[in-house]
């Protein structure tokens, strides 16, 4: 009997984006290896996924080549998620945290040449830098072809926009020069269950603030907008992306379009999870250290992904907040 069952490797398996990544493709019928060194995964993040036989855990730095090699000449898509991920973790990046970025994609795009599985390349939101806040393009400016505009290299943030410009350059070149099927997603602020904010994600932070009754942390002034993206939007968009002919070479913007204040996201958490946090106004250096830069506004273009998709795939913010809370082990615990 024939199957359109795939082998698909996700790197970054056990992170939050890429555990829910693994279930959608094992709940599709697919084989599935995570591959995960646990730096800032966690194993407990594939509980359901251990359950099923066509799942494989393989605990590995995807830096080392001779060990991905087997994975990858085996697979028919391949995921690349793994990155150190967070703003908290950018503003504290070592020499070391980029260079084994920099040593994971040049592995990953060896070997994908090689063996040719489909690819597909998690990007981020942050590849546009603080274009909104330096020219008044309005929500069209943050296109995919837009211009990106950074701030100075002793700013330690924008080194992961660094590393993840040259990750795209890489997967550009390698499909210009090798004809391989590649696919970028740029991902804005995607929230869910799962998620953790130790190191600098608002949304798990501030609810589990909330649920704690702790005063509710907002770095700044609270005016600085930003628009959310349910996980389960973000996953179904991947996958659709990955398995179609047509997007071979081609970026796009995943992310909800409808943008809040972090003092009004603070606000319906607070309402959502039923307590009365108050907010407290934390600076910058405080909580990062001198060199650090925010972005005032970040609204993405995704025009194109209409297009392409034929439908939006987004979630109401207050919805996915109650998601997301629902799911919250606090709360879990308190309902049994």
């Amino acid at each position: 009997m024939k199957t359109d069952r795939r082998t698909c490797v996700v790197t970054g398996g056990a992170g939050f984006i890429g555990s829910h990544l693994v279930d959608a493709l094992l709940a599709r019928g697919d084989n599935v290896v995570a591959v995960d060194n646990l730096s800032t995964g966690h194993a407990d993040n594939l509980e359901q996924a251990q359950a099923n036989s066509r799942f494989r855990f393989v605990n590995l730095d995807v830096s080392q080549r001779s060990l991905m090699a087997p994975l990858i000449a085996n697979c028919d898509e391949l995921y690349h998620l793994a990155s150190y991920v967070g703003v908290k973790l950018a503003a504290q990046t070592s020499s070391q945290t980029i260079l084994n970025n920099l040593r994971s994609i040049d592995t990953i795009l060896d070997l994908v040449t090689h063996y040719k599985p489909r690819f597909l390349l998690t990007s981020t939101s942050e590849i546009y830098g603080k274009a909104l806040d330096v020219y008044d393009a309005g929500p069209d400016g943050l296109s995919e072809h837009a211009d990106r505009v950074y701030g100075s290299t002793e700013v330690h943030r924008w080194s992961y926009a660094g590393i993840k410009s040259v990750e795209e350059f890489l997967t550009l070149a390698k499909h210009h020069e090798e004809g391989l099927h590649t696919v970028i997603v740029r991902l804005f602020n995607v929230i869910g269950p799962r998620q953790v904010g130790r190191h600098g994600p608002v949304v798990p932070r501030f609810i589990e603030q909330a649920l704690s009754g702790e005063p509710i942390s907002i770095y700044g002034d609270g005016s600085q907008r930003r628009c959310f993206t349910f996980v389960d939007d973000a996953i179904q968009t991947i996958v659709s992306l990955m398995r179609r002919d047509d997007t071979a070479g081609e970026i796009f913007n995943v992310g909800g379009t409808d943008p809040i204040s972090i003092s009004e996201l603070a606000e319906l958490i607070v309402k959502e999870t039923g307590g009365d946090s108050s907010v407290e106004y934390i600076p910058y250096e405080t909580a990062y250290g001198t060199h650090f830069e925010d972005v005032h506004l970040r609204i993405p273009n995704t025009r194109k992904l209409d297009e392409w998709m034929g439908k939006s795939f987004e979630t109401d913010i207050a919805d996915a907040i109650r998601k997301t809370i629902a799911a919250h082990p606090r709360v879990g615990n308190l309902s049994k």
